[in-house]
């Protein structure tokens, strides 16, 4: 597509396409609200996730048989070995067991052959617990096999018949809603019951229109579309939006000048809707009007730093009971910011004759926003650490001093270098553990042979897991290769284990570390940032960012840095 425009253009289409569709290709880059993930989750200690809680005979029973049911290459003591590692969940032993047979010689044959078959999109469609029924006009309708578990089949609706219930719905959904435009557009060709735009000047159905509030022009919804997506990712912001009342300015041509007249916000609502990802781009419509209309109302707000939510600051605080004084625990950087106002007081002299020769509410006497800075001190020092978010996308619980999510026990301003660096480890450690099937114990090969022997007794292969004792027909150590090697490599005539030489834990390991670095820092909207992460929330990042900032803000930044309040003994 962008060979069809020149070097500038270019740029333009690659910027549009980042800021309409940034789930798909600004991922990771920063954090955003939605559906949270078990890291996020896992925050709010009042539950235990999911993944650790003890499990019912019944469950472990039938996430077994349904295991063993598909993948029938790999051996029983395998299977129960990587469900004895991964708790007994159906859904993450099974990523593991599909990654065991994969290398299996038997799926190497079936890839091959494979090849020239029919592919599906969608790789749930192919699930083995899910039987395709057909019904009328040539639907398949999904249904779940039988487990014989209820909490097993919810697990398997959540997570593979709802998103296949949702996406038909959706494809359904939008098919019927183009029909029903044409057929409208249609009836009301016949019926000569259309209007004409104001605007465009097309000829639209009456559905598909609103009215201004002065002068009543018809506007249809294509336009008012246009007009929303110009404003927010264009540069109609400023001439398209009525920031007073904030909604969006009549679009009509007239004879005389520009109407004064603005489309209702419900009328803007439905036209937004109406087309491809209209909620997204509705929800950051208001996004931005409330991040307006917070700046200019300059009350003391408490933001998420997740999501956009923001709530004012309503701790209530006698007059009289807090005391200011100088940080003396910093007193260096103290010191430092006084030396820098005193160096800046030629700038203040010009701020303060403007402040009372222009009665501009956008620049404030200074005697105002030093005390604006104290209130907001005291109202910083004195909230609450823990915050929790009231949006329903988000709720999310974080740290109004370091904006991190919080944990029990949380330490503001905890680097976030050694968090990376256990995240890693963890992950490192998880990719080599090895579970006993019987006795449920962990542990890592240091040296020796791949056959291991529990400190129960039940002996297992270190490579695939595969039991080898008699209690489970194991072959002992007729299971590895027996065959004498002219070179160090894999046996060109069997495809049996190796009694020494494993998998490349080197690489194994590596891969392991890199996947759980990619998580985390999608998780923490830093998948770009290289070096030293620790800096990302500590000066300001929001400000820095935008570039918002204000002589209010200003003052407010030197104030955190120099003084501190504490409540005023009796």
């Amino acid at each position: 597509m962008l060979l069809r425009f020149d070097g500038k253009s270019r740029l333009e289409v690659v910027a549009n396409e980042l800021l309409k569709n940034e789930d798909a290709w600004v991922k990771g880059r920063w954090r955003t609200a939605g559906e949270r993930p078990d890291a996020l989750d896992a925050m709010d200690n009042s539950r235990i996730p999911e993944a650790d809680l003890f499990r019912r005979s019944s469950y472990k029973w039938a996430v077994k048989a349904a295991l063993l049911q598909e993948f029938k290459t790999l051996s029983k003591s395998t299977v129960k070995a990587v469900l004895a590692e991964q708790n007994h969940s159906y859904t993450l032993a099974r990523s593991v067991l599909q990654e065991i047979a994969s290398k299996h010689w038997r799926s190497s044959i079936s890839k091959f052959f494979s090849r020239w078959a029919r592919r599906s999109d969608n790789e749930t469609e192919k699930h083995s617990m899910i039987t395709w029924t057909k019904i009328a006009d040539g639907y398949s309708l999904p249904l779940l096999k039988a487990t014989g578990d209820a909490e097993l089949d919810g697990e398997l609706h959540q997570t593979i018949l709802t998103p296949l219930y949702n996406e038909h719905k959706a494809q359904q959904e939008a098919k019927d809603w183009e029909i029903a435009v044409q057929t409208n557009q249609e009836e009301a060709e016949k019926a000569n019951a259309l209007f004409e735009c104001g605007c465009c000047f097309s000829a639209t159905t009456f559905e598909r229109i609103a009215e201004c509030t002065a002068s009543a022009h018809i506007i249809c919804y294509k336009c008012i579309s246009h007009s929303i997506n110009e404003a927010l990712f264009g540069q109609g912001w400023v001439r398209g939006i009525h920031h007073g009342q904030g909604l969006l300015r009549c679009m009509a041509l007239s004879a005389n000048d520009s109407c004064d007249g603005c489309i209702p916000q419900n009328a803007t609502q439905r036209a937004v809707y109406q087309f491809k990802k209209g909620a997204h781009i509705f929800t950051r419509y208001e996004s931005r009007l409330t991040e307006e209309a917070l700046s200019r109302a300059q009350v003391p707000i408490i933001r998420c730093s997740v999501c956009s939510y923001a709530e004012a600051m309503d701790l209530y605080i006698p007059a009289g009971t807090l005391q200011y004084h100088l940080d003396s625990k910093h007193a260096f950087r103290t010191m430092f910011y006084m030396i820098l106002a005193l160096g800046s007081l030629s700038l203040l002299f010009p701020y303060m004759l403007l402040s009372c020769i222009l009665s501009d509410p956008t620049i404030p006497p200074v005697a105002s926003l030093f005390q604006n800075a104290l209130t907001r001190l005291a109202n910083i020092q004195q909230f609450p650490s823990r915050f929790r978010c009231r949006s329903p996308a988000c709720s999310t619980l974080t740290c109004t001093n370091c904006s991190k999510p919080w944990r029990d026990p949380h330490t503001c301003f905890e680097s976030e270098v050694v968090e990376l660096r256990t995240t890693i480890e963890a992950a490192r450690t998880a990719a080599l553990k090895r579970t006993c099937p019987k006795c449920g114990l962990g542990f890592i090969k240091d040296s020796g042979c791949n056959k291991l022997t529990c400190v129960c007794g039940y002996i297992m292969c270190y490579v695939c897991r595969q039991g080898l004792g008699p209690m489970e027909g194991g072959e002992g150590y007729q299971h590895f290769c027996q065959h004498f090697r002219y070179e160090v490599g894999r046996c060109r005539e069997c495809e049996k284990c190796d009694l020494y030489r494993a998998a490349d834990e080197d690489a194994l390991v590596k891969a392991a570390g890199l996947e759980a670095e990619k998580e985390w820092r999608e998780r923490r909207g830093l998948a770009n940032v290289k070096g030293h992460i620790e800096k990302a929330d500590a000066f300001g990042r929001q400000e820095t960012i935008e570039g918002k900032w204000t002589p209010q803000k200003v003052v407010d930044w030197w104030v955190r840095n120099v003084f501190t309040c504490s409540l005023r003994p009796h």
